[in-house]
């Protein structure tokens, strides 16, 4: 039970002090909890009131609004945090998307600094006329050079030659080797330069996607109805010139040939405005023609 003294009103009026007996509340009120007890039949700085419901204080009636208090806190913040919930949510499911980041004045940098390739390549419309055969001045080192690419030169395939089938590209060498007659199929290693003044302007990725579809729609496949399926498509850098790699199966639909198509590798890499691209193909299935296709692929060198 509390002690007797002066407490806020139960009542609620803000301001307002009612005394408390030790057993029960007061009529007398005051705004001024220093004065002494009063006397129930004095009535000078007191305002006369009706008995104020409730027990004493800090008792059950404090107690409930104590926890009316705490109740409509609670209720509150949920409904806040449910809000932030929804609308967070609501966000994710429209597809609202989010703010990105671009780099501002005084060396700041973009939160994200790493280039992403477009999501969706765009490659060339049109494969350009290149001269393939147009070679520039190159080393005798016994590696196949063509543009800023070279390999090492393939023991087990024929010497390297100019290849004009490349008919979009320049200073184009490469390495053949037969793997049937009737009708004829090869496997090779190729390796020359696209031009941006014919086009070749795009992103690592879109570059070798206009590679692909250049040699694809072209001579060497054209007449086979190739199909392509990508096993990886990644970005790379050689010597310090970034790029681009497709590693990818492509089939052909000709009963009479003995393949069913080649395992195929395309790369580009930045040689100033220009690029360097290399080209490898051999039969699908043939491991040891794709050691061959590997160590090629390993042993790339950018200048």
């Amino acid at each position: 039970m509390a002690a007797a003294g002066w407490y806020p009103d139960p009542a609620g009026v803000p301001g307002r002090y009612r005394y408390w007996d030790g057993s029960r509340w007061s009529r007398s009120t005051t705004d001024d909890p220093r004065r002494p007890a009063p006397e129930e039949s004095q009535t000078s700085g007191s305002t006369p009131t009706e008995p104020a419901p409730g027990g004493p204080p800090g008792g059950p009636s404090g107690k409930r609004r104590l926890g009316l208090i705490i109740g409509v806190l609670a209720v509150a913040v949920t409904l806040v945090v449910g809000v932030a919930i929804l609308t967070s949510n609501f966000g994710s499911l429209v597809g609202i998307p989010r703010p990105t980041s671009t780099a501002s004045g005084g060396g700041e940098s973009s939160a994200d600094p790493t280039p992403r390739p477009s999501a969706t390549p765009t490659p060339l419309v049109r494969c350009p006329k290149g001269d393939p055969n147009l070679r520039a001045s190159h080393p005798t080192d016994g590696r196949v050079h063509g543009g800023n690419l070279s390999f090492e030169e393939q023991p087990t395939f024929n010497p390297a030659a100019l290849e004009s089938r490349f008919s979009f590209a320049y200073d184009v060498l490469q390495q053949t080797l037969p793997v049937s007659q009737n009708p004829p199929w090869i496997a090779q290693l190729a390796v020359g330069q696209l031009r941006g003044k014919d086009g070749f302007v795009n992103d690592p990725r879109n570059t070798v996607e206009s590679l692909v579809r250049c040699v694809m729609t072209g001579i060497m496949y054209s007449p086979y109805l190739a199909t392509r399926t990508d096993i990886r498509s990644e970005s790379l850098s050689i010597d310090g010139h970034s790029g681009w790699l497709v590693d990818a199966e492509i089939t052909v639909d000709r009963p009479d040939l003995a393949v069913t198509g080649d395992h195929t590798i395309f790369i580009v890499v930045r040689d100033g405005q220009d690029w360097g691209f290399f080209f490898g193909a051999v039969p699908l299935g043939n491991a040891q023609l794709d050691a061959v296709l590997a160590r090629a692929v390993r042993g790339l060198r950018a200048s």
